[in-house]
């Protein structure tokens, strides 16, 4: 079927949000969506093009390692930060998300002031100089092009227009919960 007929048939809220996918979107899962790497999880949109795909963070699951065993050298610094598990894909990879007016040299922006990635020469810098603005990942979500419409279009996702740099604000427990509590904190920071 042409894309244009496909787009026709779909419902206006699918349409609605399809609309809203774009670097700094936050998607919820849903029922329908019965990958277990994704039950309940919410997932900042890094990275976002028709052509390219999606590139995310899911920012509900907390690793339960200590920073120290994450990373060797860190033995009395496990306070510092948390690690999240940032998806299935390169869970042996790091992944940075910033808050900042000067992000680390090549970061990327996802919207205003919050940025991923960056050339980081060693962690013990990044530490230091994130303060509470930074957040640390291994792995991440990723979709190839096409595909994360697919997902949306089968009612495997909601997708929030949020204020990022409120969204990150928040404390970090905030971002867990059952579905319908996570749905709620959302619809609170939506921009």
């Amino acid at each position: 079927m042409p894309k244009k007929q496909q787009e026709t048939r779909l419902s206006a809220e699918t349409r609605e949000r399809l609309s809203r996918l774009r670097p700094g979107c936050v998607l919820l899962a849903r029922e329908a969506l019965k990958d277990p790497n994704f039950d309940a999880t919410v997932v900042l949109i890094c990275l976002y093009s028709s052509e390219e795909g999606a590139y995310g963070m899911v920012m509900n699951r907390p690793s339960h390692m200590p920073l120290s065993e994450v990373f060797d050298g860190f033995g009395g610094k496990t306070d510092i930060r948390k690690v999240h598990i940032g998806g299935p894909v390169s869970q042996d990879e790091l992944q940075v998300i910033q808050v900042t007016d000067t992000p680390a040299e090549k970061a990327f922006q996802v919207c205003p002031r919050v940025y991923l990635g960056g050339d980081w020469e060693d962690l013990e810098r990044l530490l230091e100089s994130g303060g509470t603005s930074s957040y640390l990942f291994l792995g991440y979500s990723g979709w190839a092009p096409g595909q994360l419409e697919a997902e949306i279009i089968a009612d495997a996702w909601d997708v929030y227009t949020v204020d990022v740099e409120r969204f990150l604000a928040q404390p970090q427990e905030r971002w867990g919960g059952d579905v319908e509590e996570i749905r709620r904190r959302l619809e609170q920071v939506q921009a």
